[in-house]
């Protein structure tokens, strides 16, 4: 399943959504009909079924994706929430960028694999990260498999953006950054973000009273961002 709304001829906005949602998501509602509306992007999404494919499957996928669209459009944003935000990261770390000029990160999870780790314990995910077994967990209240070899592609290429408190990214990097992080979330520590942008250069490092959703907040921040032509 995808969406793809072709509202403005030079601008782009692909919006990869977090690790236990899809397309139909409140943020991507929100973007497609604030798109469809000011025409400020034209608009991308899909399904990304993460736990059905490798980070570098991923990635290999959406390069195809973003240097084909470089073609037509002149300026790219990735928007990524959550997990999707440790894709978008991890495309700009490792893959040829075309005409990806920003990234937005939502609630950012630099460290996918490590938080996996701490929220189900080293003892219940052993197999999995030696690649001999799949990961079986529920997350609210979806029944969620990941494929066996997915946490064994992470550690063997190195894609946990943050690892052991060190941030594995350019100090300089070579698209536009701009980070939103609720104070309240309670899947991704903040603490994150903040050490990230401590090191990285960002061009705007947003913190919001919300939650890890950034329910109360996205529509703001992303009609703010943008009004304000730093989108």
């Amino acid at each position: 399943m995808f969406f793809y709304d072709p509202n403005n001829p030079e601008r782009l906005w692909i919006h990869f959504h977090g690790f236990a949602t899809n397309v139909w998501g409140s943020k991507i509602e929100f973007a497609r009909s604030y798109f469809r509306r000011t025409k400020a992007f034209s608009f991308y999404a899909m399904d990304m079924d993460y736990e059905k494919h490798t980070t570098t499957e991923v990635l290999e996928v959406l390069e195809v994706l973003v240097l084909g669209f470089s073609e037509k459009y002149a300026e790219i944003v990735l928007c990524g929430s959550s997990h999707g935000a440790y894709i978008a990261t991890n495309y700009v770390r490792f893959k040829e960028l075309g005409n990806v000029k920003k990234l937005l990160l939502l609630a950012p999870s630099f460290r996918t694999l490590d938080l996996v780790i701490r929220e189900l314990g080293e003892d219940r995910v052993r197999g999995w990260l030696e690649g001999k077994e799949v990961l079986r967990f529920k997350e609210e209240d979806v029944e969620i498999e990941v494929r066996e070899d997915f946490a064994k592609d992470i550690l063997e290429r190195g894609y946990e953006i943050i690892r052991d408190g060190e941030v594995h990214f350019p100090k300089d990097p070579p698209v536009e950054i701009f980070l939103v992080h609720g104070t309240g979330d309670e899947i991704v520590p903040v603490e994150d973000s903040r050490l990230f942008a401590s090191k990285v250069r960002v061009s705007e490092f947003i913190e919001v009273e919300d939650d890890h959703q950034l329910s109360e907040s996205f529509g703001r921040v992303l009609t703010d961002l943008v009004e304000k032509g730093k989108l």
